[in-house]
């Protein structure tokens, strides 16, 4: 291991104190105070400055039941943090364009290899798609369509169009004599691989095939995919390949973004243009939802016209997107554009242009052709602990750095822990850059031992000669779970599940976590020959509790809130109050503490959900209806028996609400 530790500081902490270690009640900072903490230390050793791993891989270090200040309630868990994200780079070529091979049905031997996309099938097997050519792009030439397969979260990949297996891949590789670029690889909830690229160029549509076997056999779904109800341009032009994602809420629901694209105007329109479609068959038909970024005119930049779409789901219905400019022609123009949607794609916000904050220093550079993913999205990570509906986790965006919309470019990441409000980066993944560079169109993708895996082309200075290259980063990373006892039989009652500690500065939530006495378990983690991560501090801080609390025994699976409509004020007995607003048709999740105007509050009493009853609601006094029974209620509440269910009054202070309160 190298000799230099990469430290983590945390603090556990309720209230809202500018120094969350200015109390040493329920602190952990020095020795005698870890040693006398510890429970078990799995590969974890207790020092003078915390917990470190020890020269291994992983390790787990669980503390005993602590004593938790009586009557006072959590608040939430402050985390500091130092870990090199970016550690351990590596770079791999995949494909050498060089080694030409491929030979088409002309007898042209491809020597350009990229503009790919991966599919995970499972905790080892994976799918990546890729184009081969010649050069960048040759318009009206001969492309084809690959896939390579890997047995091993991509350490190593199989030939081109074999199956894990080692066997042919039948239906591919797919060329018909004409221009198909990049293609757009994804899992369908059924687990049905999709596969789309150009049809014969970007103003021709989208070609689909399908598997339903793995990817062993590929057949053409749609000779020409249209995009039903697209409005003012056909849908049988519009080009997918691009970003997408599956509804966390409706599993069945596949987002997908598209563009319309005449470039050059070969169409006549000089329009372009992104959108969102939803699918609800698997990919077999998409509907339009709505434009991401206006159909404009690319001669004209006040038009705001858009390509290549990003897209992600960050939790709360909320998308998302980061688009590339397509003002003049195809060039990038001068802005990397983003926007969000807030009400599940049926519409976005006005765009809003970002350059400086992604153009990495320099006066021109633009952050273009992005893929997003959330840690907590399945298609990023197999079987990763986060909870994708409520968007936990970080948002992860990889795609190319350019100046001025052009060359030189760079394969870069960047990452936002506020869902894009602001981002950090660029990290260049590949090292040493010459002017000129091409580069980019790629997809990233995270291994279950918590590996980044990055996949684009890279081409020479001319673009004549371009390989398909793979870089990993990370690994290093420390989980942390708090648990509560309420009852004193040293048996959890309740959890915070796993949470993820990112360097610098971590909030996540306890305030349903209140008990008597509390535990923290650390998992930690390093790639082999790399630094490894030590915890230095824990802190627990409380606050009063007010109000009602209800604890849960043999709770039931939990439910989402109603959706909740905006009444106005009613005057009742000389008082102004909020009447009833009961379901709107539909159920949907409402996290984090809204404005009384608006939104009720998500309530998670005992990690269950509770539902707001549909009676009238006064201004400062909510009734909700808990769907357990419970064991023990503090505070006025009234029990029915007959139903099992606990109706109770919660009361909240003044200042709750904010201006929005009737």
């Amino acid at each position: 291991m190298k000799s230099s530790p990469m430290t983590v500081a945390l603090a556990l902490a309720t209230g809202m104190s500018a120094n969350v270690l200015s109390n040493d009640s329920g602190t952990l900072h020095n020795k005698a105070q870890w040693k006398q903490a510890t429970a078990t230390a799995e590969q974890v050793a207790v020092g003078q400055h915390g917990l470190a791993l020890r020269q291994t891989l992983e390790g787990h270090w669980t503390s005993k039941w602590l004593e938790a200040p009586e009557g006072d309630c959590w608040k939430s868990v402050a985390a500091e943090a130092e870990i090199d994200l970016f550690a351990n780079k590596t770079i791999e070529v995949i494909v050498d364009g060089s080694a030409k091979p491929f030979v088409d049905a002309d007898g042209v031997e491809h020597d350009w290899y990229g503009r790919c996309m991966i599919a995970i099938l499972d905790e080892r097997r994976w799918v990546m798609a890729i184009r081969s050519g010649v050069d960048h792009i040759q318009i009206g030439k001969r492309d084809a369509i690959h896939v390579l397969t890997s047995s091993d979260e991509g350490r190593t990949w199989s030939k081109l169009n074999h199956w894990f297996d080692g066997t042919p891949i039948e239906g591919l590789p797919y060329e018909d004599g004409y221009t198909h670029s990049e293609p757009g690889l994804y899992r369908m909830p059924n687990g049905d691989l999709v596969l789309q690229f150009w049809r014969t160029f970007s103003t021709s549509g989208t070609k689909q095939l399908r598997s339903t076997d793995d990817g062993k056999i590929w057949q053409i779904d749609h000779e020409r995919l249209e995009v039903q109800d697209v409005p003012e341009v056909p849908g049988n032009q519009a080009l997918g390949t691009e970003d997408w994602f599956i509804d966390p809420e409706n599993p069945a629901h596949v987002y997908m973004a598209f563009q319309y694209f005449d470039y050059q105007g070969r169409l006549g329109t000089h329009l372009s243009g992104t959108f969102l479609a939803r699918s609800t068959d698997n990919g077999r038909s998409f509907r339009f939802l709505s434009w991401i970024g206006p159909l404009g005119d690319t001669r004209d930049r006040g038009s705001r016209a858009t390509f290549e779409p990003a897209v992600e789901y960050v939790g709360n219905r909320t998308i998302v997107a980061v688009l590339r400019d397509a003002e003049p022609g195809a060039s990038g123009g001068g802005y990397t554009w983003q926007t969000v949607s807030t009400d599940m794609g049926a519409s976005f916000a006005p765009l809003v242009d970002i350059s400086e904050q992604v153009d990495g220093g320099i006066t021109n550079g633009l952050w273009q052709r992005v893929r997003l993913y959330k840690e907590s999205n399945p298609i990023f990570q197999f079987g990763n602990r986060l909870d994708y509906a409520r968007g936990e986790g970080r948002l992860w965006g990889f795609g190319l750095h350019s100046n001025g919309g052009g060359y030189t470019r760079k394969p870069v990441v960047y990452y936002s822990d506020d869902n894009g409000k602001t981002w950090h980066g660029p990290e260049s993944l590949h090292g040493a850059m010459f002017p000129g560079t091409d580069t980019g169109y790629g997809d990233l993708k995270r291994r279950t031992d918590g590996t980044f895996v990055a996949a684009t082309y890279f081409a020479t200075p001319d673009s004549s000669v371009a390989d398909t290259e793979q870089y990993t980063f990370g690994g290093q990373r420390v989980r942390m779970l708090v648990e509560v006892d309420r009852d004193g039989d040293e048996l959890a009652d309740g959890d915070s599940g796993w949470r993820e500690i990112y360097g610098g500065r971590n909030e996540i939530g306890l305030s349903q976590l209140s008990g008597a006495r509390w535990r923290v378990q650390l998992e930690l983690r390093a790639p082999q020959g790399e630094c490894v991560p030590a915890v230095r501090c824990l802190q627990l801080k409380t606050e009063s509790k007010e109000g009602v609390t209800v604890l849960a025994a043999s709770a039931r699976p939990p439910k989402v809130l109603l959706d909740w409509k905006m009444q106005p004020p009613v005057e009742r007995d000389g008082e102004r109050i909020l009447p009833v607003a009961g379901p709107a048709g539909r159920d949907a999740r409402l996290f984090g503490e809204v404005r009384y105007a608006t939104d009720p509050p998500r309530f998670e009493l005992s990690g269950q959900a509770a539902l707001v009853a549909t009676e009238a609601i006064e201004p400062d006094r909510l009734t909700v209806e808990a769907l357990f029974r419970a064991d023990r209620v503090d505070g006025a509440a009234t029990r029915n028996d007959a139903s099992g269910f606990i109706s109770m009054g919660y009361t909240f202070a003044e200042n709750r609400w904010g201006a929005g309160r009737p």
